[in-house]
Order: C-alpha cells, then structure tokens, then sequence
C-alpha cells in the first residue's frame, strides 16, 4: 500500500517556509491524520499518545484548518468559549488545586481560543496548541477527521507547513461508514432519541438526494484522495484500512513511515465507541447509499487492489 515503508534519506524535502512559525520546523516529521470519520482515530491518536517519539497536542482534533480556512469560525470560537466559561467557573483556587493533567488541558481550552481569535499568517497560535506539550519528540501531528473535507488548496498549505509534512488517511467500507457517521450526525443534531430506524431512514433520503451532503462526502475516499495528491507526493501519505487495521503488523507499518520505533498496540480497547452501532440500514435503503457512494468504491478498488478488504465486496 503506498506510504507503505518510511522515506530514506534521499527523498526530497520540501523548503520550509520562512513566514511560518519556526517551531514548526523543530521536529524531524509533521504529520495530519485526516480520517476518514468514525473510522477508528480516535483509537489511533490514542495510540500515537502512548509513542514516547511523538508529540500530540492535550487536547484532540483541533478542527484547526477546516475552521480557520473553510468553514464559517463563529460556531467552533462558541463552543471553546463555552468551555472556557465553565472553567473560569471553577475559581481560580479550585483551578490551581487541580491535578496537573486537568491544568493542562485548561490551558489546551485556553490555547484554542487564542488559536480561533487571533488567526495569523505564520500560524503561531496553532502552533502554541501544537507544541505545548513539546519535549523535543521527532514527531508532532494531530488527527482531526474533518480534514478529509478540507480543498486542495488547504491540504497545500498545510504540506508547505515544515521541511517533511505527511499525512494518514484510513478508509472504512463507504456503507458501513456514512451509517456510522449519519448516526452521529442525528444525536449531534437532533439528541438520542432520533437515532432510530426512522430518523435513519430520514437521513437516507436527505443524504442520497444531496450530492453535496456531509454524511455522503465523508465516505467520497476518491474525492479527498484526489484532492491531496494533487499537492502531496504519495510517498508521503500513508493509506490504511480499517477492516485490517487493527493488527500489530500495519501499527508497525504505520511506525516505519513516521520514522519511529515499534510500539506494542492495545487492539481489545475501543475509543469512542459509539452506543448505537447495532443500528443497520434496510436492503433497499443499503442499496440507495450504496449507489450514492459507487464513485468512491469504484476508485478505491482500482487505485488499491487486492489491498481491498473483502467486505467491501460484499
């Protein structure tokens, strides 16, 4: 699979850029998990956490690049906001007796509302958020999957961001991950009691009607990988699969293209799991996702192979 093994010596690195932060050019490698979503990042930044060569920031997915370059800032500056309210709340005496962990991420919430406020050509509150924690690891990323989304203009930008920029994509089956994602959407949206057989249908058929839709893009794999590599090098993106990821061989794939040593995985312990999963699509409403996301399984079976996990052909 591309991105398969780590680059040598004699690949060529990009120039960094002067009008950038120079703190992005402290590590060896940068890199930026870009989902897709609800397919197992949260479970894999738990893993990279746990990497003493890398460094993450406190708190994760900054939303950082969709927020500041393409998507309206007032709802995300709101939400960090609200956070930092129920801290203030706290007092200052309550707030300094806390453990230091909790003081950390406090600081994370502080951080990011500095990074939303105060956006900057050079990228230097993003890189308060990014380096906070910052040991002089080689390696520093984050994940956020809303990146998937993100123009190719962005995903440029971005590459240009240090000397040796990569970036991790992993594909869950198109299917299994727009029902994954369209139940988030209905709880985030619409609170528990919607995710049900009926608000699932609904979403079908607002989802299959709107090219545009969310829930659909976020399954277009052939959308956001043409995107991206049209400005990064395939070397320097690692793909993986969800159906296969959880195997101590493709963590140890994935440490040999970050340049950093094997690291045993935890593969019995689920990150933001979500409690609805058991929750399925009719055949025929299978059928109608299923011809809304061709595109993307067309694409993915011609670009990657036998590497395609069985089920996705089923």
């Amino acid at each position: 699979m591309d991105g398969a093994a780590s680059m040598t010596d004699a690949t060529p690195r990009a120039v960094l850029r002067r009008d950038f932060d120079p703190r992005f050019g402290k590590p060896r490698v940068l890199f930026f998990g870009i989902g897709a979503q609800k397919s197992a990042t949260s479970w894999l930044d738990d893993y990279l956490r746990g990497h003493s060569e890398v460094c993450l920031p406190v708190r994760k997915e900054q939303h950082y690049w969709n927020t500041m370059l393409a998507e309206p800032i007032g709802a995300r500056r709101r939400r960090v906001a609200k956070e930092l309210e129920r801290i203030c709340a706290l007092g200052f005496v309550r707030r300094l007796l806390r453990k230091r962990e909790q003081r950390a991420i406090d600081r994370a919430w502080a951080l990011a509302d500095t990074m939303f406020r105060a956006p900057s050509p050079s990228h230097g509150p993003y890189a308060d958020v990014m380096f906070q924690a910052y040991r002089g690891e080689g390696v520093v990323g984050e994940i956020t999957p809303e990146y998937a989304l993100l123009p190719t203009e962005t995903f440029a930008e971005m590459a240009s961001l240090g000397a040796d920029v990569r970036f991790l994509f992993i594909m869950r089956d198109p299917v299994g991950r727009f029902v994954s994602g369209a139940r988030h959407s209905l709880k985030r949206h619409h609170g528990a009691e919607a995710v049900s057989p009926s608000g699932l249908a609904e979403r079908v058929e607002a989802a299959t009607a709107d090219p545009a839709d969310m829930d659909i893009l976020r399954s277009r794999y052939d959308l956001t990988i043409q995107r991206l590599e049209s400005v990064v090098p395939p070397e320097r993106i690692c793909y993986f699969f969800y159906e296969t990821l959880f195997r101590q061989s493709e963590m140890d794939r994935l440490t040999a293209f970050l340049g950093i040593g094997t690291a045993p995985a935890k593969f019995d312990t689920g990150v933001n799991v979500s409690p609805s999963r058991g929750l399925t699509l009719t055949d025929d409403l299978e059928r109608r996702v299923r011809a809304s996301l061709e595109p993307a399984y067309a694409f993915v079976e011609a670009r990657f192979g036998a590497l395609v996990p069985d089920g996705w052909r089923h």
